[in-house]
C-alpha cells in the first residue's frame, strides 16, 4: 500500500514513539517493523520511509537517495514523526517514574515480541 491510513500511521507514531521513551529501544526498528506489518509496506519503502523519519544528518543522504529512486512515503512518514515526537516525550516521563526492573522487562517482552514475529509469522 503506497499510502496507510492517517489512524495507522497515528497509532505507528505513538507506539514506537512511547516504547522508545520508556524503554530506549530504538525507535527506527519499532516503525520499521511497524510500517512492514500493520502499514504493509514493502521492505525497500519500510527502509526507506524509516530512515526518512530519522533524518538526522547522519541517515539524511540514505534517505535522499532512497527518496530518488520512489522509495520514501513523505506524507506517512511525516505523520509517523510527528507521532513518535510528542509520543517519546510522553514516554520518557513514563520511563522515568518506573523502576529499573520493570522497564528491563518490558524491554525484553518488546524484543522478544519483535523477533518472535519476524521469524515465525
Amino acid at each position: 500500500t503506497r499510502h496507510a491510513n492517517m489512524l495507522t500511521l497515528t497509532i505507528i507514531g505513538a507506539v514506537s514513539g512511547l516504547t522508545m521513551g520508556i524503554t530506549g529501544i530504538g525507535g527506527g526498528s519499532i516503525i520499521a517493523f511497524s510500517l512492514a506489518l500493520f502499514a504493509q509496506f514493502p521492505q525497500k519503502m519500510v527502509q526507506g520511509t524509516t530512515l526518512f523519519i530519522f533524518a538526522a544528518p547522519i541517515s539524511l543522504l540514505a534517505a535522499y537517495r532512497y527518496y530518488q529512486e520512489d522509495f520514501v512515503d513523505v506524507k506517512s512518514g511525516l505523520i509517523v514523526m510527528v507521532t513518535f515526537a510528542i509520543f517519546s516525550f510522553l514516554g520518557a516521563n513514563i520511563g522515568l517514574e518506573l523502576p529499573n526492573h520493570l522497564l528491563k522487562n518490558f524491554m525484553g517482552i518488546v524484543l522478544i515480541g519483535m523477533g518472535l514475529k519476524v521469524l515465525f509469522f
